[in-house]
Order: structure tokens, then C-alpha cells, then sequence
């Protein structure tokens, strides 16, 4: 804004210099042609600027307002003088989120004028809420504007990420692995393994995914199985993919139930993509505040101030992002220069929703391909052989007010099949999801659930049900069940009580029901820990057979420094077993966990199992591979032991890196080039990750914007410079693994004394190094940084007298002393003026 006063000030004093210099011409010299337009003068030369035409800011201003302190600039016009005639030629608006908009069909008018004469006050009628006015003597357009002549800044609820910041081939490796050990009592054993891997290669917004296992290695029946072999393209809000992929990973186009296990050869095409970014964190019904000028708002709910924003001048969308979910009233209180200008409730629709979100545009997406199914099997009754066909389809998925819904149409097998899901707030806190399936061989099927949250957080309940009856073509099993469950959070009525859980299921088919209930106290809390009680029972029957009851009650004790003890007793398949656990927890190391328990059976039959059962376990996370090693010996007398690991590997041309993360399938491979335990941290979209060893990995979510940082680490004694590459922002597809290779330098304050060879003191001496420069006192002693790449000092006199110190820095961190430090070169400083005026490198 004063930049703007600055420049029209400027072109004020210009114009008017031009006016006064235009009445002393027309005294002096009656010859030279003087103009007025609108009551000011026009000298020669500025006429014959007019008459080749000149651009000049546009800014709006509110009606009525009684000054231009909140004028904003939205664009600029191209005037002319065309015979004696100001006109426009044209005018031209600029976007500019944070600055006051213009109705649409006033935005149209004005993009559309072209060569509008001005009427003698200089002023140009658009409609009866907006008119341009010209200043001549600032040298500025105004739009003036009444409040009906507004539009609203709204806020954008999607955006598309744009072109990859990663121009070559590049690849993104995650794996998971399980290796397990069974130790039978009779002597022998039984191990097996496996291993996932998820591989993708990228060409910027190109992508090729494999997906695979490898099943039973280390055993006598290996197998594998690849679940997806396909090129995709998502770019710009569409998304085209062909390729082989398993029927499960078909179900992310939409409802599709009834599909059977197997594998799809075929393409899609759609706008189901994720390459635009659809923001479902605000509220569905925008919330508006209208601002004479630029000011505040205020969000309260309940008398409690909620959120503070400011504003310019105009109609603003309000950032609903930090506001709870729900459908609620607040308040909204406009204040300008600390007084209340407007205040009105408005009603918040804010529903948590996966994928584009309430409000998002119709999605699609049309698929079709060559269809191979496994063969089936139901429960040993019925059997159908593997066979291949035909298959197409569409899928759906938008909303309607607050209503989300999805749809599926397709074919195979000679079957059609429509299917349907929606997402309905009922109330306040009553959320309703139902899904339908409906085919041509009269199979069905329907699925319901509710969800509802009391007010207070006192507690919730969920239902579920579902009916499903299939035909003899559908490769699906039918079903009758019901579950139902709740939470009653007791602690919202006195904070001494806990929580109570219970949940039943019935599976009518089966006629099995199964249902649990536990409960959970904190008895006593102090600085140092707490005290909690856990207690549950469950029971289990299937058909006619006799139920399974188990009951447990148990006491945990949380400690301070990540220390956990927990003992109790367990009931189940007919003796009791005294139980004790323990658990610690570390913040730093690649061990980030290890526990322990054992059981003791105290009464009852224990039918042949040990009485005497146990096992430990350690959860590690390390800078190549994070996951579980653990060994159990259970009461029937089998010692198992398994290792589950995961991580990830990225690559781009000559750089390779690994991690235990496996975040995401692009990423960054962060060149730092450090030695040893030397740490650097990297602050991405305000998460900070630490960073180690020559070269870092750090997997990442595709399909992202991400603004990164190298920092010092908090978690370490070193200093670094980073001279380039501190800043990076960068847009990851799948597959894209991009390099950042920053100049690192690595400080040392060194701090010592320094001498010349004879023993004199260098005092008052200007000395430099790779980096920069210091002055020592009057003991020679000096205090400064050092690169310790470039560990030198060095001091200069006039022509002849220069010397240099070679420090030996070792595995310095941080700070060091170097004690006595002898400048080598430099026979005595007795002869050197001890100002150091004139030292220098």
C-alpha cells in the first residue's frame, strides 16, 4: 500500500508540475496550444502522450468511504486522447486472492469496453452500483463501487499440482518382509517367508507400477504372484491407466462387490485422478464476511472466540480449515480500526469425507479389459473353474449438499450389475452409510451402517447391517449379519470414572455370535506416571457348539523415561494364568522398543499346556530398514519366532538410497556428503526429518506439493553453513525420486592463542581464514569459525611479513581449544605495529 501512495504521489507531483508549468508557458509563450480536459490544464508534451496513448493503475474503491487508505490496485487501463476525447481502450484486471473482486456480470462489462469515451467529469457509468472515474492529476483510475457491485472471494477447493519437478527416469522401491520359525514340541520345525515388493518407475508424469510377492521361500512350496503390471498417467485432473492389475485393486474406481478374485488386462480413462488436490477440509456452505474496509473477523461458537483473520476491503470467504468438524452456528463479528462494523450467524457445514470431498465436481471413469477368474469355492459346497471373459464398466462418485455418493455399472460373464454407496448426515451427529448391489442373475445385496456421536463427547454408537443373497452365476458367498457397539465415555461425568466398550456380532448364516465388553480406570495419576485398570470379557459360540468365555482384568503402570509394567490375571479355555509384562521405550537408537511378558497358569485344568509360557520382542527403526523381531513360547509348548522389516529404496541415475521409511512411493535423495555421525535435519511442509551418513532417502506421498529446508539438527553438536541448496520446493508423481545435492560446510569455533616463532604474541592482529575474518586481543588470543574442510588460519603484514596455522581439528564438534597456536612463517611480531591496522590477508 505505501508504495502505491508513493508512486501516485510521485505521479501527482508530476501532473501538477506539468499544470503549473502549462499556466507559466501560456503567460510566457501565447503561441504554444494549451488543452483542458475536466478542468485541468494539458500541457503540449503531455497531450501528445495522451495522443499516443499511456497505461495507468485501476483501483476499487468502496462508495462512500471517506478515504483511499484501503483502495485496492485490480488491474490497469489504457487511455487516449482521440480528438479532443478521453477514452478507454481497454482495461485489463488482475487476480489477486487477497485483494476485493467485481461481480461477474460487472467483470464482464469491464474486460469488455473498448475505446469508452469519458464524459466531462472524466467519469465512465457501468451500472447503477459501479462507475470508473479518472484522476488526471494522479494519474490513476478509480472503480467506484457500491457494495451490491462486489463479488466474494472464495476460497479455492481444488488445485492442480502442476508438471513434475523430476525431468529424469527415476524409481521408487518399497518392500515388506515376514520370515517365520515354528518349533514344534516334538522336535521339529517349520519355517517359511516372504516378501512384498512395489516397484515404480517414472518419466516426470509417466509412471509404471509393478506389484508383486514372493511366497514360501526358504520352504519346499514357493509361489509367487504379481498384482499389478500398468502404466498410468495422472496429469492435470485426468487420469489414464492400461495394464494388469487384480481385482482388488479394481475396487478404487467405485463400488464393485461382486466382482470375484482375479486379474484384469484392460485400460481406464477419467477425471478420477489425484493430480488436483481437492481441499475437503472447509466447510461445505462458504462462510462470508463483508469488510468496508480492511479489518478483522472473529469466529465464536458458544461464547468461545474460535479463529481471527484478517481481511481487505470487500466480500472474503472465511478459512473454515482450523474449525471443528460438524453443522453448527457461530458468530461472526466484523471489526474495523477496533470497532464492531457487522455481526451475523452463519451456519457451519463441515463433514469429514475421504477423497474430493463435499462440494467436488462430478468424478468419472470408464474402464473395460479382458477378465480372467480364479477358480472359487464356497465352504467345500460349491465350486466354479477358473474362466476368462469380457469386462466393462463406469464408475461415478460426486455429492449433493451434504450428501456423498458413488456408482458403479459393469458387465462380465453375461452379468450386469449396478451397485451404489452414500454417505448421508442425518443430524447433527448422525452420519448414515448405505450400499446397495443389484444384478441381472437376482443376486443382491444391501449394506447399512450408522454412526452417531452424542453431544459433550459423552458417548457414541455404531450399527451395522448387512443382507446379501447370491444367485448362482455371482462368485460371492451370501450373507446375513448385524453388529452393533458403543463407547460410553464415563470420564464426562466425573473424571475419576473410565471408559466402557461393548460391541455383538450375530452372523445368522453361521448362527455364530460373538460379543466383548471392557473397561478402562485411571486410579490415581501423579507427576511421575499413572495407574490404570483394564478388565474385559468375551464370548464366542458357533452353531451348536459349546461358548467360548474368556475374561481378564489387569493393572498398568506408566512410568516415566518410556518405562511401562503391566500384571493381571487371564481366564480362558478353562484355568486361570497369572500374566506380567513390561515394556521400555527409546527416543533415540535403532532399537526403539523392547518388551517382555510371561504367564503362569495358578488354577485350574490346564489340559496339557505348560503351565509356564512367555516371550520377548524389540521394535527397531533404523536408517535402512524399520519393523519387529519377535519370540513367543506358548502354553501348548511352540516356541515361534518371526521378523517382519520394511523399507524403501529410491533411485535416479547415479545416486541410490535406502530408508526404513516407507512413507510414499516417490521421493528425495538428499546428497549431503557427511562424515561419520554427522547429522543435518530436513524441514518438509513443516515436518522435521533427520538426515545422516553421505547420502539420505526420505520417501515421500506422490501427488505433492512439499517446501523443503536443510537445517542444523537440534539432535546434534555440529554446525553447518549451508551455502546452496537450503530451499527446494518440488512437485512428486509416483516414481519420482528427486536429487538435492547442497554445498555443505562444517564449522568448528576454534578458540586459542596465537604466536609468531620466537614466542611474541600476535596481539591486535587481523587473521583470516576460508570463511571470514577475526581480530585477536591484546594476549593474542582469538575466537572464530572454522570450515573444517579448510582448517587454516592465516596473518599478513605489508609485502614481506605473512604467516599461516594448519589446525589439527580431528573429530572436533561444536567448539574447541586449541591452547597455543604457532603462526608458522612469521619470525617475530616485535616489529609490527600492534594496531593491526594494516594486517590483512
Amino acid at each position: 500500500m505505501s508504495a502505491r501512495r508513493i508512486t501516485s504521489g510521485l505521479k501527482t507531483f508530476l501532473a501538477s508540475g506539468m499544470v503549473s508549468l502549462s499556466v507559466s508557458l501560456s503567460v510566457t509563450a501565447a503561441s504554444d496550444k494549451v488543452q483542458q480536459i475536466g478542468g485541468v490544464i494539458i500541457p503540449q508534451a503531455f497531450s501528445k502522450a495522451l495522443h499516443d496513448g499511456m497505461s495507468i493503475p485501476v483501483f476499487i474503491h468502496l462508495e462512500n468511504s471517506t478515504d483511499t487508505q484501503n483502495d485496492q490496485r485490480i488491474g490497469n487501463a489504457f487511455i487516449w486522447l482521440d480528438d479532443g476525447i478521453l477514452r478507454v481502450r481497454r482495461l485489463q484486471l488482475e487476480e489477486n486472492s487477497n485483494n476485493a473482486t467485481v461481480s461477474e456480470p460487472l467483470r464482464k462489462q469491464i474486460t469488455s469496453l473498448a475505446n469508452e469515451s469519458f464524459s466531462k467529469d472524466l467519469k465512465i457509468t457501468l451500472t447503477n452500483h459501479a462507475q470508473l472515474q479518472l484522476s488526471l492529476r494522479q494519474l490513476l483510475l478509480q472503480l467506484v463501487v457500491k457494495r451490491e457491485a462486489l463479488g466474494t472471494v472464495l476460497r479455492s477447493r481444488s488445485e492442480d499440482i502442476g508438471h513434475s519437478s523430476v525431468d529424469g527416469i527415476s524409481s521408487s522401491l518399497n518392500y515388506n518382509l515376514g520370515v517365520y520359525n515354528n518349533q514344534m514340541r516334538n522336535g521339529g520345525s517349520n519355517t517359511s517367508s516372504y516378501i512384498s515388493l512395489n516397484n515404480v518407475i517414472a518419466l516426470r508424469e509417466h509412471h509404471v507400477v509393478l506389484d508383486g510377492s514372493l511366497y514360501g521361500m526358504g520352504s519346499g512350496s514357493q509361489d509367487n504372484e504379481m498384482y499389478k503390471a500398468m502404466y498410468e498417467r495422472d496429469f492435470a485432473g485426468y487420469r489414464f491407466a492400461a495394464g494388469m492389475l487384480d481385482t482388488w485393486n479394481l475396487q478404487s474406481l467405485g463400488p464393485m462387490t461382486a466382482v470375484s478374485a482375479g486379474k484384469i488386462y484392460g485400460a481406464s480413462w477419467g477425471n478420477q485422478a489425484n493430480s488436483t488436490v481437492f481441499d475437503n477440509t472447509q466447510s461445505a456452505t462458504p462462510i462470508i464476511a463483508f469488510l468496508p474496509a480492511a479489518g478483522e473477523v472473529h469466529l465464536t461458537r458458544d461464547g468461545r472466540l474460535m479463529s481471527v483473520q484478517n481481511f481487505a476491503m470487500g466480500n472474503h470467504e472465511v478459512d473454515t480449515r482450523g474449525l471443528p468438524y460438524g453443522i453448527y452456528d457461530i458468530e461472526v463479528e466484523v471489526i474495523v480500526n477496533g470497532r464492531t462494523v457487522g455481526k451475523q450467524t452463519q451456519r457451519v457445514n463441515k463433514l469429514f469425507s475421504q477423497g474430493r470431498g463435499v462440494g467436488a465436481p462430478l468424478a468419472w471413469q470408464f474402464w473395460a479389459g479382458s477378465f480372467h477368474m480364479d477358480r472359487w469355492t464356497e465352504s467345500g459346497k460349491k465350486t466354479l473353474p477358473a474362466k476368462d471373459s469380457w469386462v466393462a464398466g463406469a464408475s461415478a462418485s460426486g455429492s449433493v449438499s451434504a450428501i456423498n455418493w458413488a456408482a458403479t455399472g459393469y458387465s462380465y460373464d453375461n452379468n450386469a450389475i449396478g451397485e451404489t454407496r452414500l454417505t448421508l448426515p442425518l443430524a447433527k451427529y448422525v452420519n448414515v452409510n448405505l450400499q446397495n448391489m443389484l444384478a441381472s442373475d437376482s443376486s443382491w445385496s444391501s449394506i447399512g451402517s450408522i454412526n452417531t456421536a452424542l453431544p459433550g463427547g459423552f458417548s457414541s454408537v455404531w450399527v451395522n447391517h448387512e443382507k446379501t443373497h447370491i444367485s448362482n452365476k455371482l462368485r460371492r458367498s451370501s450373507a446375513d449379519n448385524r453388529a452393533i457397539g458403543g463407547t460410553l465415555n464415563l470420564n464426562s461425568l466425573w473424571s475419576k470414572l473410565g471408559t466402557f466398550n461393548i460391541s455383538y456380532n450375530i452372523d445368522r448364516r453361521y448362527n455364530s455370535h460373538y460379543y466383548t465388553a471392557d473397561y478402562y480406570q485411571t486410579l490415581y495419576a501423579w507427576a511421575g506416571g499413572s495407574l490404570g485398570m483394564r478388565t474385559g470379557i468375551q464370548r464366542f459360540n458357533n452353531g451348536d457348539s459349546r461358548a467360548n468365555t474368556g475374561k481378564y482384568i489387569a493393572f498398568d503402570f506408566s512410568l516415566p523415561l518410556g518405562n511401562w509394567f503391566s500384571t493381571g490375571m487371564t481366564h480362558q479355555n478353562g484355568y486361570t494364568m497369572a500374566n506380567l509384562a513390561a515394556r521400555k521405550q527409546f527416543n533415540e537408537g535403532s532399537i526403539r522398543t523392547l518388551g517382555a511378558n510371561i504367564s503362569r497358569a495358578i488354577s485350574g485344568d490346564t489340559r496339557g499346556d505348560k503351565t509356564l509360557s512367555g516371550g520377548a520382542y524389540a521394535r527397531f527403526d533404523s536408517r535402512y530398514s524399520s519393523g519387529t523381531l519377535n519370540m513367543n513360547s506358548g502354553a501348548d509348548g511352540y516356541v515361534n519366532t518371526n521378523l517382519t522389516a520394511n523399507g524403501s529404496i529410491g533411485w535416479q541415475g547415479k545416486n541410490i538410497a535406502a530408508s526404513g521409511r516407507t512413507d510414499g512411493n516417490a521421493g528425495v535423495i538428499f546428497k549431503t556428503g557427511l562424515e561419520g555421525d554427522s547429522k543435518l535435519s530436513a524441514k518438509v511442509n513443516g515436518r522435521v526429518f533427520p538426515l545422516s551418513g553421505k547420502r539420505s532417502y526420505l520417501p515421500l506421498s506422490p501427488y505433492s506439493r512439499y517446501e523443503i529446508e536443510l537445517q542444523n539438527s537440534k539432535d546434534s553438536l555440529d554446525s553447518y553453513n549451508i551455502v546452496t541448496g537450503r530451499k527446494s520446493q518440488l512437485t512428486l508423481y509416483p516414481g519420482n525420486v528427486a536429487v538435492i545435492e547442497p554445498e555443505v560446510t562444517q564449522l568448528v569455533t576454534v578458540s586459542g592463542r596465537l604466536y609468531a616463532e620466537d614466542g611474541t604474541t600476535l596481539a591486535n592482529a587481523v587473521i583470516n581464514n576460508h570463511i571470514g575474518r577475526t581480530r585477536t586481543d591484546d594476549n593474542g588470543e582469538f575466537v572464530m569459525d572454522i570450515d573444517k574442510k579448510y582448517p587454516t588460519i592465516n596473518f599478513s603484514h605489508g609485502k614481506n611479513q605473512r604467516c599461516e596455522a594448519v589446525l589439527e581439528l580431528g573429530p572436533a564438534h561444536g567448539a574447541i581449544w586449541m591452547g597455543d597456536v604457532i603462526c608458522r612463517g612469521l619470525a617475530s611480531y616485535a616489529s609490527i605495529q600492534p594496531t593491526g591496522e594494516e594486517s590483512e590477508s
